[in-house]
């Protein structure tokens, strides 16, 4: 092998490099984006006392919630392989926080189903787009990079009990009104990782055109 070839071989490539402070981000944005969600199996024991909802509505509102959280992940993935939306992580959060908004001062049942939907929304633009943050972050350690962001969501999902007993419980329904807070937290961090996310597809963009010469 050649001295050069040597040299190369050896010293670490800029992407080979782990962006830690940007997998912590994105750790805690899932863990913000999942406790929020955490909150609607939460509410259940309080929004059946409160407004009288039967089994089957309640239901409803899980079902609506998982189907439009889940189902749509895949074609928001699609779509944005084709297309990389930095934006849409702080957008999918906002539309968490408008749905949060709406949980906490829903009158009826009908209202309750719309704005868990856009709870929903959030999650479906937020999961794939967050995965792929969290790869471009990852360097040569992608399976500590994918460990940090699923700790992260998991972490939100177990803070359902502590949310029903430290906020739902005492203040009822209103009191999901407070995850307003916490998904203003995560618009902000998203709009940072979204800055970055952007910069660094502009960096990769003479990279991707020299591929695509080379294979035509």
């Amino acid at each position: 092998m050649s001295q050069p070839a040597a040299v190369s071989a050896k010293s670490p490539k800029a992407t080979d490099s782990t962006m830690f402070n940007i997998l912590f981000i994105i750790g805690i944005c899932h863990l913000l984006n999942d406790s929020i969600q955490a909150v609607i199996p939460a509410m259940f024991p309080i929004l059946e006392k409160s407004m009288g909802l039967s089994f089957t509505q309640l239901g409803i509102i899980a079902f609506s919630l998982n189907m439009v959280s889940s189902v749509l992940q895949p074609v928001v993935g699609v779509i944005t392989d084709k297309k990389p939306m930095p934006f849409a992580l702080p957008i999918g959060l906002s539309l968490t926080l408008c749905g949060v908004l709406g949980l906490a001062f829903a009158p009826s049942f009908g209202l309750i189903v719309i704005s868990v939907i856009f709870i929903g929304l959030g999650s479906a633009v937020f999961h794939p787009e967050g995965s792929r943050v969290a790869y471009m972050a990852a360097g040569n350690r992608r399976g500590l990079a994918q460990s940090i962001y699923q700790v992260g969501g998991n972490t939100g999902q177990a803070l359902a009990p502590l949310i029903t007993a430290l906020i739902l419980v005492p203040l009822g329904q209103r009191g999901a009104s407070w995850f307003t807070i916490v998904a203003a937290i995560a618009v902000l961090l998203l709009i940072y990782i979204a800055n970055w996310y952007k910069n660094r597809l502009i960096e990769n963009l003479p990279l991707l055109k020299k591929k695509n010469t080379m294979s035509t």
